[in-house]
């Protein structure tokens, strides 16, 4: 993943991967929805990605 898809990972339906779509049950909520509950926890995420 490009480092400038990370800083958009966590935003609601934001996909990186536009193949993974609902037809294969994706709608792009997942890390929004981690990201909530994990503040809510006084917790964070980090994400790191290296390209290839």
């Amino acid at each position: 993943m490009e480092t400038n898809e990370l800083s958009k990972i966590k935003e609601a339906f934001y996909m990186v991967d536009k193949s993974r779509s609902r037809s294969v049950d994706g709608s792009g909520l997942g890390l929004a929805l981690c990201d909530q509950i994990v503040k809510i926890h006084h917790g964070t995420i980090r994400f790191e990605s290296v390209l290839g």
